[in-house]
């Protein structure tokens, strides 16, 4: 996958990076979605939080997306893998379409790296972005 086109702040790279780190994160993901997160990670424009636009996906952002192909939609919140429980609509960072969304923005389209998910998903709205409440995690 190409990650070059993708922005992730400062805050949401540092506490992915430590995630990536340490056994109890590395827990969570398969080596294969470990190492693609990864490469995001190392090949992603860096931005401040404070500079981040509305429309990009970060960590904790609610995303509405559009199926391509039969215009469904689907809300979904962009989830660190130890909360994904308590989070409504939660998809992990590291799930295969997690790893996809993360440093995207509205308007892009997505295609869940796994052979097992074929469908494309455009990023119609983030309807929520955690870093604009003030709150976020680090």
């Amino acid at each position: 996958m190409d990650h070059t086109h993708c922005m992730v702040t400062d805050a949401d790279r540092c506490r992915l990076g430590t995630l990536l780190t340490t056994r109890e994160g590395r827990a969570w993901g398969t080596h294969r979605w470990l190492g693609e997160l990864e490469s995001l990670l190392n090949e992603a424009k860096p931005i401040d939080s404070a500079e981040a636009p509305k429309t990009l996906v970060t960590m904790d952002s609610s995303v509405r997306l559009v199926d391509c192909e039969t215009d469904v939609s689907r809300l979904v919140t962009l989830a660190y893998p130890q909360e994904i429980d308590l989070v409504p609509n939660g998809l992990s960072v590291f799930d295969p379409l997690g790893i996809a969304l993360i440093g995207c923005e509205v308007g892009d389209v997505v295609q869940c790296p796994d052979k097992q998910c074929k469908r494309r998903m455009r990023i119609d709205n983030v309807v929520h972005q955690q870093l604009r409440c003030g709150s976020h995690h680090l």
